[in-house]
């Protein structure tokens, strides 16, 4: 049984290990946005939708939105309000999660004819970057927070590529400290099959009896 618990232990440290590596990492590909004419491509109320329930709290890790592009992108984070006031009238490709069991982005092309004001000179953005290859910090836990992407200069037919880097804090040391508890299980189960073994009395059977 100590060597079964052993086995399973270090088997759950090799699994964290493996999803989020020594450095708590874990980098999940959201998908490429669909072709659309908008002028920019926004994420809000953002879910995934899966038929398997997700192992862990959103509050047990920090998630990085990555966005590339082949030309210079701008990726802006801002309370809903603010961004949708700001898209007012303008064209979007408005996202709000993705289908795992098909990897599909689920997304709706938001009318307009108006021209947005130059992303970069807005003062309500949390977070915000911009070039070919941009990352901005996503506060999952908050709702009413949505992610906007454009191009820099804010022509239309914005093209991006997202994916989310994952970071938990405590999966490195806890995948370690696991493995090295089952490694110690083991250690003991080894242990108590050898004494085990060698306390039971070699000679057969009667064998004091047959001696006179």
């Amino acid at each position: 049984m100590l060597g079964l618990l052993g086995l399973g232990l270090m088997g759950a440290g090799a699994l964290v290990l493996s999803l989020f590596g020594t450095d708590g990492q874990a980098q999940i590909p959201i998908g490429e946005a669909p072709a659309n004419t908008g002028r920019a491509i926004v994420l809000t109320d953002f879910q995934i939708s899966t038929s398997t329930a997700l192992p862990f709290d959103e509050s047990w890790f920090d998630l990085q939105v990555e966005v590339s592009g082949d030309q210079s992108m701008f990726v802006g984070v801002a309370a809903k309000p603010d961004s949708l006031e700001y898209l007012r009238g303008v064209p979007y490709l408005l996202i709000t999660g993705i289908d795992s069991s098909s990897d599909a982005l689920d997304s709706t092309e938001i009318p307009g004819d108006s021209v947005a004001a130059p992303p970069a000179q807005q003062d309500f953005w949390t977070d915000q970057g911009e070039g070919r290859d941009v990352a901005v910090q996503w506060p999952v836990t908050d709702s009413n927070t949505t992610l906007v992407v454009m191009n820099a200069d804010g022509s239309p037919s914005v093209s991006a590529d997202m994916s989310a880097r994952v970071t938990v804090g405590w999966a490195s040391p806890a995948a370690i400290g696991t493995l090295i508890a089952g490694l110690v299980v083991i250690g003991v189960a080894i242990f108590v099959l050898v004494v085990a073994f060698r306390s039971q009395d070699p000679r057969p059977v009667g064998s004091v009896n047959n001696r006179a």
